[in-house]
């Protein structure tokens, strides 16, 4: 700034500036100049003096929002301070459980508050659901294994404001669009800062790894592909290409470093109000949609709908967080986490060590639920970790489905505890695996239910990282995420598990409607159905918004359902009355009420068909850094595991939270049904294997006919299968020890490697060779496919195990025999099977 210009900026304030202050000052005259430029058609018209004063007059409407901005972050600081604050009395002798609580979903129903990540899935859910189209138009064909390359350059065309001539493009374009526009208002009415672009199209995905490698070669390209009318410098006329050279070449550093190259030295990163993200200005423009799709080919990790499902499901994650802890929720989470520890530690100093791990564990929590984790520190290492469970979920769990039939313990369990008709659940069941009825699952899923395995998360199987929104770059991990994906798909677990997640969904949603047309208070209902939704942070408040909005008929599926989509189709003057009774706006009364019932769906969702959730990666992981061997190696041991932590978490933690005698009622319905869908789910996977069903009146354990039998259902009905197999020997059939089997599939491998030279007992018979078939078929995807499983091993992998180690076959059937007391419908070697599984088996017929 000239020294004139700073004297006459000195005499407008009262006072002189700092040299900091005034290139400030400079950078938003010349920022607002050329966001003029951009938008005022006479802007070349008019003098030097007339573009300073319009830039002029612009930067200082810019400052008096920024001030009110600030005031009303304030004022919505202290509001939330305030209901932290009374939250945290709740629990006055442990104000940190209080915090845990709000952050993550609690199965116990003690709560009382719907937490951070049940708000955050019930935003996002509600979004995607309006955006099928999108997935529509995305999604390929092939089971979805191929994009569709022409529907995504439409749609990429239509949300650069091109006309692509589809109208589905354009129709899954404006849904696009709608969804993000509703998200970026909802996160400022909770004190957010991102302004309105007409130029805004869609997110961008650069890879940090990607843009590194070649500086000259991205310039090059982007200088190719930028639109250049969206470069003006301050007086209107475009840069040349000197000057956007060198523009492009400071945005390489910064993508590149990713953002490093603006810390200062020597000075601590403060960390800013989580209300700010997004705010940055978007200054990658693309002059078309061939750009786009050329730019995210060759520097990107995404392909469109990972692009577009990420933005959904970062904003999702912070308008959650800001509405909870406001716009500053990092210093917001520090300040209470002080706060509590200090008090707890005052009033009993020898329990210090105690409080500080439970502020460990509580960080630990925010980070998984606020997306705060730091990346990786070896990308290559985290990829390469990531590949190697993606192939374990796809070369493994083929046969997950059969193991899956013990969901209908939990489904029942979880519909009788809420009060909903068990049958009814069945029959819908059935309803949303039907292939012939897509009209009731389209319902479904417009109404939010069932949509993780649609955008291809596989976080059920404890593969975290691995279908989701996460990048994951490299040939090899995307491939292999692929096949699990696929693997998955083509089981019919996803069939079954998003059948029964949407059949849940629908008739909780049918009961809820229905209560809430009958009943005109909480008050006025029963007293545990009263429980369970308070218990989920229903207020009455929340009641009335729900009795105004008008219940769905899902086509038999349900007559009341009470959907979000129901809920914003509420309008202003119909809430106006409720909206004055709180001192609030409608719309802030419509989100609420749909996101807390949705929420509450998807929470008991997670329940009846058991899903992992913040609070089980928490605990697995830690503050186990990715990139690390050790954080990968904690990963990796917890793989196939998390399942069974999520069953004793959630449904334990609900048993013991039950009064009296309903502890015991609700641990034995919860046994009885798993025990029973287990011994079911071993004696078909038995078959599927080539294998006659398992002897269930067997007495070799403690002299108790069945007891051997019970004990491998009951672990297997609690997802704990595959340790039932040492009940009946030293070894699983796959020939893992119990310790290499605890350990997760990584020490089975590393145990597999060291037993090639296996002898099998016998100095004259060498197993090398068929251990090492064996170890390869364990991680081919979909050889271990339920419906294929049997005829690829009998034709292929017997084969070669014999080949390479004859006398393989006939030590393996009298080890079937010896140890588990079976014998083979279709015997090993044999290209098609002389007999069908004896059923008489199980209870000891030969």
């Amino acid at each position: 700034m000239r020294p004139e210009c700073a004297l006459a900026v000195a005499q407008a304030i009262g006072r002189s500036l700092n040299q900091p202050e005034l290139k400030s000052i400079e950078d938003r005259l010349r920022r607002n100049m050329r966001q003029l430029a951009r938008t005022d058609a006479d802007w070349q018209a008019k003098t030097t003096s007339e573009r300073m004063s319009a830039a002029a007059k612009a930067a200082g409407d810019e400052l008096v929002a920024e001030q009110m901005l600030n005031k009303r972050r304030v004022a919505l600081t202290i509001l939330a301070h305030d209901r932290v604050t009374n939250y945290m009395k709740r629990f006055p002798d442990n104000p940190l459980e209080a915090l845990d609580r709000m952050l993550a979903f609690s199965a116990d129903g003690k709560s009382g508050i719907q937490s951070v990540e049940s708000a955050t899935r019930a935003i996002r859910d509600e979004s995607i659901s309006r955006m099928l189209d999108v997935i529509d138009v995305t999604k390929g064909k092939f089971l979805g294994l191929l994009q569709d390359s022409e529907g995504n350059l439409a749609l990429v065309r239509e949300l650069h404001g091109e006309d692509s001539g589809r109208p589905e493009a354009k129709q899954a374009a404006k849904a696009f669009k709608d969804v993000a526009e509703s998200l970026r208002t909802r996160f400022n009415r909770a004190g957010g800062d991102i302004g309105f672009l007409e130029d805004w199209s869609m997110p961008r995905d650069h890879s940090q790894v990607k843009v590194a490698r070649d500086q000259a070669g991205w310039v090059a390209d982007h200088l190719r592909w930028a639109d250049r009318s969206k470069y003006l410098k301050e007086d209107g006329a475009p840069m040349n290409d000197a000057e956007l050279t060198d523009f492009l070449n400071h945005a390489w550093q910064t993508l590149a470093t990713g953002g490093v190259n603006k810390l200062e030295a020597g000075r601590a990163p403060t960390g800013a109000a989580r209300a700010n993200r997004g705010s940055e200005s978007r200054q990658i423009h693309y002059a078309n949609a061939e750009s786009f799709i050329e730019a995210q080919s060759k520097y990107g990790e995404r392909n469109l709908l990972e692009l577009l499902i990420g933005h959904i499901d970062r904003a999702a994650r912070d308008i959650a967080v800001v509405e909870s802890f406001g716009p500053n929720p990092n210093h917001q989470m520090r300040y209470f986490l002080d706060t509590a520890q200090q008090e707890m530690a005052t009033a009993n100093p020898k329990a210090t060590p105690k409080v500080q791990k439970q502020r460990k564990k509580i960080e630990s929590l925010y980070a998984e639920v606020a997306g705060t984790r730091e990346p990786p520190v070896s990308p290559g290492l985290a990829q390469g970790f990531d590949t190697y469970r993606a192939l374990n979920v796809a070369s493994r769990l083929g046969s997950a489905v059969i193991t899956s039939l013990t969901d209908q313990g939990t489904l029942a369990l979880t519909s009788k505890i809420n009060g909903m008709p068990v049958m009814q659940v069945f029959a819908n069941e059935a309803r949303m695996m039907n292939p012939a009825n897509a009209a009731d699952r389209r319902l479904a899923m417009r109404a939010g239910l069932g949509l993780n395995q649609l955008i291809g998360s596989l976080n059920r199987f404890g593969a975290d990282g691995l279908g989701s929104t996460e990048a994951i770059s490299g040939r090899a991990a995307k491939y292999s995420q692929t096949a699990a994906s696929k693997i998955m798909q083509v089981s019919g677990m996803n069939a079954l598990t998003t059948g029964m997640q949407r059949a849940f969904g629908v008739t909780y949603m049918d009961a809820l409607g229905d209560m809430s047309r009958r009943h005109a208070s909480l008050q006025a209902m029963d007293a545990a159905d009263r429980g369970l939704l308070e218990a989920k942070g229903i207020t009455e408040l929340d009641w009335q918004v729900w009795r105004l909005a008008e219940p769905e008929d899902f086509n038999g599926a349900g007559s009341t359902v009470l959907t979000a989509n129901a809920i914003y189709r509420l309008t202003d003057q119909q809430l106006q009355g409720l909206a004055q009774q709180a001192n609030t706006s409608p719309q802030r009364l419509r989100d609420a009420a749909a996101t807390k019932l949705l929420g509450t769906v998807l929470d008991e969702t997670s329940m009846a068909i058991i899903e992992p959730g913040a609070r089980e990666r928490s605990f697995m992981y830690g503050s186990a850094q990715r990139g690390t061997f050790g954080g990968e190696l904690q990963r990796s041991f917890f793989q196939f595991k998390s399942f069974p932590i999520a069953m004793i978490m959630r449904h334990w933690s609900r048993a013991m939270a039950q009064p009296g005698w309903g502890k015991a009622k609700y641990i034995g319905a919860l046994v009885a049904t798993t025990t029973v869908l287990g011994g079911m789910a071993i004696q078909l996977n038995e078959i599927a294997s080539g294998r006659d069903p398992k002897d269930i009146t067997d007495d070799g354990m403690l002299g108790v006919p069945g007891l051997r039998f019970g004990m491998a259902s009951m672990m297997k009905g609690g997802a704990l299968g595959l340790y039932g197999d040492f009940l009946f020997s030293n070894q699983t059939q796959g020939g893992a020890s119990a310790l290499a089997a605890l350990g997760g599939p990584i020490a089975g491998d590393v145990e597999s490697l060291f037993k090639l030279k296996d002898m099998a007992g016998d100095a004259n018979f060498d197993a090398t060779g068929a251990n090492l078939i064996r170890f390869a078929k364990s991680h081919i995807p979909g050889a271990n496919l339920w419906y294929t499983k049997a005829a690829t091993d009998h034709l292929i992998f017997h084969n070669l195990q014999e080949m390479f180690s004859p006398g393989y076959l006939r030590r393996m059937e009298q080890r079937a025999r010896k140890d588990f007391n079976q014998r083979f419908w279709w015997e090993p070697g044999e290209a098609v099977p002389d007999r069908a599984p004896n059923l008489g088996a199980a209870v000891g017929g030969r």
